[in-house]
C-alpha cells in the first residue's frame, strides 16, 4: 500500500483543475528520497489508476479526454510518452491527470487531515 501523503497534494491539486504530469513525478520523487524513482513513478501512477482515484488523458478544445485501456496500458502509454521527452514532460508531454470521483473524495479527506 502507498502513503496517501505521496501522492495527497496530486489529489488535492486536481480538486480544482487538471494536473500535469510532472507533478506526479515530483510525487515519486520525493517518495522515494534519492533512491531509483522512475520504477515507483510506475507504481505509484499504476495504484492510483488501479484504484480509480485519477485518469489519465490529454487536454483538447473540448476540454479532458481520458485515454481508454487497462491501468498496465494506460502506464506504458505515460511512460513511452516520458521516455519520447526523456524524462523532461515540460517539453510537451500528452498526459494530464483528472481526478475521478473518488479521487475527489480522497483529497477531502486528505485537507481535512
Amino acid at each position: 500500500m502507498i502513503d496517501r501523503q505521496i501522492f495527497a497534494d496530486v489529489l488535492i491539486e486536481g480538486l480544482d483543475d487538471w494536473v500535469p504530469i510532472d507533478q506526479l513525478i515530483w510525487a515519486a520523487r520525493e517518495g522515494v528520497k534519492g533512491r531509483p524513482w522512475k520504477a515507483f513513478f510506475a507504481e505509484l501512477l499504476h495504484f492510483l489508476l488501479e484504484n480509480d482515484l485519477i485518469q489519465i488523458g490529454e487536454l483538447a478544445a473540448e476540454g479532458f479526454s481520458p485515454w481508454k485501456g487497462e491501468a498496465g496500458e494506460v502506464v506504458q502509454l505515460v511512460l513511452d510518452d516520458l521516455a519520447r521527452l526523456s524524462w523532461e514532460p515540460k517539453l510537451g508531454s500528452r498526459a494530464w491527470i483528472a481526478n475521478t470521483k473518488a479521487g475527489d473524495e480522497v483529497a477531502r479527506s486528505l485537507i481535512d487531515c
